[in-house]
């Protein structure tokens, strides 16, 4: 085994982010070629493609040599042990949208805050979050706009009617008769999905994802992961209903 495999000479997309987890450690193992074991539930696999002949990496499942060292890659926000004595990392493909319906003059810290409080709540790490997804109605909103440029996340923006047309679980005849469409958080979150997938299927662009516990969700129940939460607080103005889908395609933007 070379010296130079290394950690930081994988050839992963510099849209995923690194999550937390012990890189020294890691990174050790394998420039020992020690074996590190590789859980990807997410994200393309064509970095697979640049490893050279003879690399220490295994898929989990495959390898029966002592592990030294394991690699995730996932939406998942995962705590490890501080004394564990296997080292482990995380990489966050961007494969969550998340869908907001807000009203206007809500703050970007409102925002932000409810964001943070359904990740945290359903152990989803902000580094998979890929963009945020709205009625077009908000496209000028100042508080999603702040935060979309702080944090380099795309906005995508849906017309009512294109909203209407999905089906959610927890429509609203209340939201529908004042916004037009029954949903915006839950339907803007799977548009962008749908959109995601659509050009790509236009391009004809290869989609390498062989990721069977994704792919079983996906297909088997509903890529919405996150039914739609309302959060409201006495100290900022405004009220923000956030959902959460989660894509077979990374964002790469």
């Amino acid at each position: 085994m070379s010296d130079e495999f290394t950690l930081d000479r994988l050839d992963i997309p510099s849209s995923w982010n690194r999550g937390e987890g012990d890189w020294t450690g890691v990174g050790a193992a394998m420039k020992r070629g020690e074996t590190v074991e590789v859980i990807q539930e997410v994200g393309s696999i064509l970095w697979r493609n640049s490893l050279p002949e003879k690399h220490s990496l295994y898929w989990e499942g495959e390898n029966l040599s002592p592990i030294k060292g394991r690699i995730w890659i996932s939406f998942t926000q995962r705590r490890f042990a501080p004394e564990s004595a296997l080292p482990k990392v995380q990489w966050h493909p961007r494969v969550l949208w998340v869908g907001i319906g807000c009203n206007a003059g809500t703050s970007r810290e409102l925002i932000e805050t409810a964001i943070q409080s359904v990740c945290r709540a359903y152990h989803l790490a902000e580094g998979a979050i890929a963009g945020i997804a709205t009625i077009d109605t908000k496209a000028s909103e100042i508080g999603l706009l702040e935060l979309c440029q702080a944090r380099n996340w795309p906005l995508k923006t849906f017309a009512a009617d294109v909203l209407s047309s999905v089906e959610v679980p927890n429509s609203s005849n209340i939201v529908a008769q004042e916004v037009g469409t029954p949903s915006v958080a839950e339907a803007g979150a799977l548009c962008a999905i749908a959109q995601i997938v659509t050009a790509h299927q236009q391009q004809k662009t290869q989609i390498s994802i062989n990721h069977p516990r994704l792919f079983a969700f996906i297909c088997g129940s509903h890529p919405l992961l996150v039914p739609k939460k309302v959060f409201r607080s006495e100290k900022m103005l405004g009220s923000v209903t956030v959902a959460v889908a989660v894509c077979p395609i990374d964002y790469l933007g």
